[in-house]
């Protein structure tokens, strides 16, 4: 049975998203659906563990048009977020741990189709948690599976510190060609690549931004962005990935407990899965309308 919530407003784009989809408004698949239910169901049941609240949600959706820019057509515009980048954005800063009214989700796995908008969503998020999350010294990584790929998502947010007025007044550069570093004077706070290297320990991360989880070849990034969480409040460690091939794989591993989470055979309540995934039976030789099921930014983010 599908669980609606209360009639959503236009101050709560998240719920909005979560109903759309489950009406078939909007083409998802079957994990972006478990997703939104998961979501509504969380409405229903709110109160004892979790709250949810909208405009702390709403904070986070608005930061990225407010705050941040991206390149459009060669043209600056604003970063304004797709349908389900708000989802994602407001769910993670809007449900609360009803104890402590600390974000709820310290763990978000993100698994999209290459050119879905991933790489500078995730760069947005670790500078919105670098300005804007009331953090004084947060320390915010992107990391990957080769150092060459933490600093991709890394320049993704150095070219909107340099487009946005706003960023470049507040932001300070380290390094040139490539930039190593932005500093935030005002709260002491960080934004880095993390090197590769194993020797690498002692950072209090405040936000852990991993890309290409496919490509890892072992759990050690994720596992030292986990251990330097102590100390943080509400800290979060951010993946996005492509879904890969590898059954082996600690990318296999993270996937497989998403979709167990979402499909009700395990509890953690501390985890945010969002996996875009085809339905049994879609062609996508054959048939284009599945298309957005694996990359809702079809035609935005990029081209067919």
């Amino acid at each position: 049975m599908t669980i609606r919530s209360p009639a959503a407003t236009a101050s709560d784009p998240v719920t909005e998203y979560a109903e759309a989809v489950l009406d078939g408004r909007i083409i998802a698949g079957p994990y972006v659906r478990l997703a939104c239910q998961r979501h509504l169901d969380m409405l229903a049941s709110q109160g004892a563990e979790w709250i949810w609240d909208p405009v702390k949600a709403q904070h986070w959706i608005d930061f990225f048009p407010d705050m941040l820019t991206v390149e459009e057509a060669g043209e600056t515009v604003p970063f304004v977020l797709l349908d389900w980048q708000v989802f994602v954005a407001g769910s993670l800063n809007g449900w609360r741990d009803a104890g402590t009214g600390y974000r709820l989700f310290t763990r978000a796995y993100i698994e999209g189709g290459k050119g879905c908008g991933k790489s500078p969503f995730a760069a947005g998020i670790g500078l919105l948690m670098m300005i804007a999350d009331e953090e004084q010294k947060a320390e915010v990584y992107s990391a990957a599976g080769k150092k060459e790929q933490a600093h991709i998502l890394f320049q993704d947010a150095v070219a909107m510190k340099k487009t946005s007025p706003l960023l470049s007044r507040r932001l300070v550069e380290s390094g040139k060609n490539p930039v190593w570093q932005l500093t935030h004077r005002q709260s002491g706070s960080i934004f880095k690549p993390l090197s590769a290297d194993k020797q690498k320990s002692g950072q209090r991360v405040h936000c852990g931004l991993v890309d290409e989880l496919h490509e890892h070849k072992d759990r050690y990034t994720v596992d030292m962005l986990i251990a330097g969480f102590k100390g943080r409040r509400q800290p979060l460690l951010f993946i996005i990935t492509n879904s890969g091939f590898d059954r082996n794989s600690v990318c296999w591993e993270w996937h497989e407990d998403g979709v167990a989470i979402l499909e009700g055979l395990r509890t953690n309540r501390r985890f945010f899965i969002y996996i875009m995934a085809l339905d049994p039976g879609d062609d996508p030789l054959e048939d284009s309308s599945c298309w957005p099921k694996t990359n809702p930014g079809l035609g935005i983010t990029t081209t067919v």
